[in-house]
């Protein structure tokens, strides 16, 4: 592999300083330019041809009528430049925002905070296999994942009709009218759904399912 060609993106200077300072002892990895707003990205891939950008999470383009934070530029970057790897940098551990950068299209993703913190290995990784998460990263997926799996609820086409029903204030007469099924069955419906969301009653019962996104329907 020849030298890798980088762009470095922060609004903060000295962020861009010292990745500068790390990097230019690095024979195999050739810093194109840096930015500190999204325009000044965009002049950059217009006159260059990098394979990764490292990006801030936390960007704020103060020279922008419209500023875009570091996760809205790369999914506009990388529609329009579909081979840029990207690189996020962050503060953040979330889930949530570790998901949403991958959703968009960003290939890696880097806490700024990481003891071992060392942004030459992961350009470096991101350039050879198309993604890179440093390992705090990749344990916080993986007990998302572990947990999303333990958390997981499933339910029936019935269950899902009777719990849509308990949310309209149908009574265990009327659920049973409408679905064409025992008294019996719709308590038995119900005390399955109870045991499954672990819900105290069935005014909780509702309340967990909206939760958890069972129920979008108004009642």
């Amino acid at each position: 592999m020849g030298e890798i060609r980088t762009i470095l993106a922060d609004d903060h200077q000295v962020v861009l300083d010292g990745l500068l300072s790390v990097l230019e002892d690095e024979s195999d990895i050739k810093v194109l330019g840096t930015a500190r707003s999204g325009k000044e990205v965009e002049l950059l891939l217009k006159a260059e041809t990098p394979e990764v950008l490292v990006l801030d999470y936390s960007f704020r383009d103060q020279k922008d009528d419209n500023p875009q934070s570091g996760l809205e530029i790369a999914q506009t970057l990388l529609k329009k430049y579909p081979y840029l790897n990207i690189l996020m940098l962050t503060m953040h551990d979330g889930s949530d925002k570790i998901v949403k950068c991958i959703e968009a299209g960003v290939q890696g993703y880097m806490l700024k905070s990481e003891p071992d913190f060392d942004i030459a290995r992961a350009i470096r990784e991101i350039a050879k296999n198309g993604h890179y998460f440093s390992p705090e990263i990749s344990t916080q997926l993986a007990i998302n994942i572990i947990q999303y799996k333990q958390n997981r609820i499933e339910l029936t086409k019935r269950e899902q009709e009777v719990l849509e029903a308990l949310f309209r204030g149908n009574s265990t007469s009327e659920i049973a009218e409408l679905l064409f099924i025992s008294n019996n069955t719709v308590e038995t419906h119900r005390k399955n759904l109870m045991s499954k969301f672990e819900a105290r009653n069935a005014v909780h019962l509702v309340y967990l399912a909206q939760q958890k996104g069972f129920l979008s329907l108004k009642p």
